[in-house]
């Protein structure tokens, strides 16, 4: 009788990649709370507009004092979008900790949300400020998720040919 072989190391450590994006998720979702924070982009360019000064001509700190009913419509606006991005980021981090990490079929593919979701926003922020530099950052972030994803890929579709020793 032969034993089955255990995912290698890569694909044993593979969920750690997806659970310290959702991570990342978590704290950018936080953010949102904190409508002066729009101002601050961490990852922009020096001079780089952000999607509040691209999307209005104006920084954060402008529009609350020209048009605070806009601002406090874009801030509640903002206020919903954190909470759906930290409940989706607990999720998708309790999922890459619990079932992804086991080995369970539906995680994996409940996880291609993460390449489609980075996908998704950073093509949606490159609409806004036609900043290169969130592709860039796209490029990089949806490679790894998809390295995360395919490493373990035997883990969770593994060979149904029998193997002889």
């Amino acid at each position: 009788m032969t034993r089955a072989k255990g995912p290698k190391g890569y694909g044993k450590y593979a969920w750690t990649l997806l659970f310290v994006f959702w991570a990342l998720h978590l704290i950018l979702s936080v953010r949102d709370f904190f409508p002066s924070l729009q101002d601050f982009c961490p990852a922009c360019l020096p001079g780089a507009q952000t999607a509040i000064l691209a999307s209005t001509g104006m920084s954060w700190s402008q529009l609350a004092s020209t048009n605070p009913r806009l601002a406090s419509f874009l801030a509640s606006v903002l206020f919903d979008n954190g909470s759906s991005g930290v409940g989706l980021a607990i999720l998708g981090m309790g999922v890459s900790l619990t079932s992804f990490r086991k080995g369970e079929k539906w995680a994996w593919y409940v996880s291609w949300s993460m390449p489609i979701g980075i996908l998704a926003a950073q093509l949606n922020v490159f609409q806004l400020t036609g900043s290169v530099m969130v592709i860039d950052l796209a490029v990089v972030f949806v490679i790894v998720s998809l390295l995360a994803l395919f490493l373990p890929y035997r883990q969770f579709f593994p060979d149904k040919t029998p193997h002889i020793s």
